[in-house]
């Protein structure tokens, strides 16, 4: 019997396989820009939706930072519709991290995940 994932879990089919593999996606010209925030998004392959987090040392120099914005970002994945959506995301900042400004990163990129998941605009 095949199990499936829990309706707010985080599993292996929403993670990327290796290390720097969502190259493809920062190299796609489809990207939601916030202002702290970008998330850059491709059509995945699977009905499942894929989350990665590029973080540099030069924009979050901090470690505890870097974590911290990771776990946050997952959270707001892995609660939201966008996860069913089937696209592969990739979410980078737009300029250097500073500590007092994590609660406006971490609504940013739910927000960013709100506008993904709602109606394709006519382009």
């Amino acid at each position: 019997m095949a199990r499936s994932a829990r309706k707010e879990g985080y599993s292996r089919r929403h993670r990327y396989d290796a290390h720097g593999s969502f190259g493809v996606v920062l190299r796609s010209p489809r990207k939601v820009k916030g202002r702290l925030a970008v998330i850059h998004v491709i059509a995945g392959r699977s009905p499942d939706s894929r989350l990665g987090l590029a973080l540099t040392r030069r924009l979050v120099p901090r470690a505890v930072d870097r974590n911290r914005i990771k776990r946050m970002a997952r959270e707001a994945f892995r609660r939201h519709a966008l996860k069913l959506a089937g696209l592969d995301c990739v979410v980078t900042l737009r300029e250097a991290f500073e500590a007092s400004h994590a609660l406006a990163v971490k609504d940013e990129i739910r927000a960013l995940f709100e506008q993904l998941a709602g109606p394709p605009r006519a382009e």
